[in-house]
């Protein structure tokens, strides 16, 4: 980040993040550390309890906390969530620096494309014919936005991210380095001479507010849309898959995937390396564990584990009992040895 630091009051701080400052409020502050790196001028938080002790050794000049946690010698503002009011302050100390508006001659722009006011073009990026930009956009060196594509208002396109050709995004999207938004579905027909090519001409829709990681992928749909809802948020190398459909506030967490056609609902978690096979229906606030793979439908609110993927709670079970096959097989063995003793003195 460029720029002069940014420097708060405690007191500044606390009004902005809505908390309750116990201790000197005078206090000026110029950016947000971990407990143990922080030193007078910087913020910290305490999110996780099991760190509580940090707490009482800390140089912090002041500490995000909620409403639990107690200690002596040190500033403490209280929040209602401290990891949320740590994102926020680090927002206020570090403004994104968006750049002033203008077009790089040397980007590649189609006359007929369509600018909103204040956008910013950095060299080498395209927009195709007939593509619409809205105010504010920043496409930064080497982006692609396609022919008929619609970017939003106040989007940013990182370097090398992708838009096809009749895509749209809404607004404030993000499109870290690699993302691309709208590549052909995996679509192929078997015959007797190879694979088939299946025409992929749907389109890939993704809605505000919605920020995809590096080499993260939606693909357009064969037909009708592949869709992101409002809010969703991609780790790096996340898949979504032709006609699937991402819901609002979804979290995929990186190499996380979901086949062609499935139904993702409202705020549903795949954490790292998870994958949903195709024409599922998945309810809202599920969440599925990392390295799971879902093979059905989901209910609402489910928490699941394992391959193929189920109750979180059985998995746990699962596993307790896996890791006890070697002495569980030993003793089965034993107890046959027994059997056959006690059924050869019968006879």
């Amino acid at each position: 980040m460029s720029g002069a630091p940014v420097r708060l009051t405690v007191a500044e701080l606390a009004a902005r993040l809505g908390g309750q400052v116990e201790g000197d409020a005078s206090a000026s502050l110029i950016g947000v550390r971990s407990l143990e790196d922080a030193g007078p001028e910087h913020l910290s938080f305490l999110a996780n309890p099991r760190y509580h002790r940090k707490l009482g050794e800390t140089a912090a000049g002041a500490v995000l906390v909620d409403g639990r946690a107690r200690a002596t010698g040190v500033t403490l503002i209280r929040v209602a969530d401290p990891y949320a009011a740590f994102a926020t302050a680090l927002t206020l100390f570090h403004p994104n620096p968006w750049p002033a508006p203008g077009v790089d001659p040397r980007a590649a722009i189609a006359e007929d494309a369509q600018l909103g006011e204040g956008v910013i073009i950095e060299p080498f990026a395209t927009v195709g014919a007939g593509a619409t930009v809205g105010a504010g956009t920043w496409i930064q060196g080497g982006a692609y936005v396609g022919a008929g594509a619609a970017v939003g208002a106040e989007c940013r396109l990182m370097p090398t991210s992708v838009v096809m050709d009749g895509c749209v995004m809404g607004d404030r999207v993000w499109l870290n380095p690699g993302a691309i938004v709208g590549g052909d579905g995996f679509g192929f027909a078997p015959t007797p001479n190879g694979l088939l090519k299946i025409p992929q001409v749907g389109r890939a829709v993704i809605e505000s507010d919605v920020e995809l990681g590096s080499n993260s992928c939606v693909d357009r749909a064969a037909m009708g849309e592949t869709r992101v809802g409002q809010g969703a948020k991609f780790d790096n190398f996340c898949q979504v898959g032709h006609a699937a459909e991402i819901g609002p506030h979804n979290c995929l967490v990186a190499y996380a995937a979901v086949a062609g056609t499935s139904r993702l609902g409202v705020g549903v978690t795949l954490a790292a390396r998870t994958s949903v096979l195709g024409h599922l229906n998945i309810g809202d606030h599920v969440t599925v564990a990392a390295h799971s793979m879902v093979a059905r439908d989901v209910a609402d609110k489910q928490r699941l584990s394992g391959v193929p993927a189920g109750p979180h709670g059985r998995w746990l079970k699962a596993s307790v009992a896996y890791n006890r096959l070697p002495e569980m097989m030993e003793r089965i063995r034993e107890l046959e040895a027994r059997l056959g003793a006690l059924e050869g003195s019968e006879k």
